[in-house]
């Protein structure tokens, strides 16, 4: 028996007609989008997708989610080759404000076959309780080029993150010849959301 056909622990395979057909009408569409967009990267702006999450009830960040998937236009690196020499650091410096936040990418580290990009995230509004930020953002590198882009590490928490990015191949040192941006991401998994509990109540045990 192939691994296929063995349901997983717990949960039944209810696989059916109905949702097959469905199926079926998702893997037409997406053959005539990437024949559409022709190898391009086409998002749609953030005032049509909040349009269709209110008429189609769900998530901003389900479509943005699935929207960028679709623009995955060859296969992405699983396992990243040894990055090779360290061969220098290249000043970026760009900065911008976009509603309560502000994006810097400060620097890349210039390694022989990538370069690692650093992104600085503060969030500027004052608040009342703690703030977390849920970036779900890649970067986009446009040039003569074509790169590709896969998130490397991040750090920090609550109003101030720092997260880094892999871009190959090299970024140049002429940043004046390339486009940088930063797009809805596609690498995180969007789960289920939780609703938060808060136990806080004294307990005595006797």
């Amino acid at each position: 028996m192939g691994w296929s056909r063995v349901p997983i622990r717990g949960m039944q395979n209810g696989y059916n007609d109905e949702a097959k057909r469905i199926d079926e009408q998702i893997l037409r569409l997406f053959r005539e989008r990437k024949a559409a967009s022709g190898g391009k990267g086409l998002f749609p702006d953030m005032e049509t997708i909040e349009k269709w999450a209110s008429e189609l009830e769900l998530e901003v960040a389900e479509i943005t989610f699935i929207l960028s998937n679709l623009n995955e236009a060859r296969p992405r690196r699983h396992i990243w080759e040894e990055p090779g020499i360290l061969l220098g650091v290249l000043p970026i410096m760009k900065t911008t404000l976009e509603g309560d936040a502000e994006y810097t990418l400060t620097h890349a580290m210039q390694y022989e076959k990538l370069s690692i990009v650093t992104l600085e995230i503060k969030y500027l509004k004052e608040t009342v309780g703690h703030v977390h930020l849920d970036p779900r953002l890649t970067l986009s590198v446009l040039g003569a080029a074509e790169y590709e882009v896969d998130s490397h590490s991040g750090n920090g928490g609550g109003a101030h993150l720092n997260l880094q990015f892999r871009v190959a191949p090299p970024l140049p040192q002429d940043i004046g010849s390339i486009q940088l941006s930063l797009v809805p991401g596609s690498s995180r998994f969007i789960g289920p959301r939780y609703e938060e509990v808060v136990l806080e109540q004294p307990v005595a045990f006797e």
